[in-house]
């Protein structure tokens, strides 16, 4: 794959947003174990794309062997948590409702 078409990838796209300075921390909590294949879409192409256009943001990902309930959780800078369950959403529908809470 050219270098371009990877750059383009992760520079167009519905998670290629800037976001405000107050969100300090992205954290996805996965499963090994569970059949959540809208936050694995999430995870391998929409975080990516987070990530390449938010340079500075800490994303973590947790990914015990132990089930679990799919989560995301938004960190912000007045300590502030806000943590949503991903099971049964599409990966464009967790892009959507991230962006959505972050930019509160």
């Amino acid at each position: 794959m050219k270098i371009d078409q990877i750059l383009a990838r992760l520079e167009n796209g519905l998670c290629a947003t800037k976001l405000p300075s107050r969100v300090e921390q992205v954290t996805l909590t996965l499963s090994q174990r569970t059949r959540a294949s809208g936050a694995r879409h999430f995870w391998r192409k929409n975080l990516r794309q987070l990530q390449y256009a938010n340079p500075a943001l800490a994303i973590q990902v947790n990914y015990p062997r132990e089930p679990c309930v799919p989560t995301l959780e938004i960190k912000f800078a007045n300590a502030g948590v806000d943590s949503f369950n991903l099971s049964g959403m599409r990966s464009d529908d967790i892009c959507k409702q991230f962006l959505e809470r972050a930019n509160k």
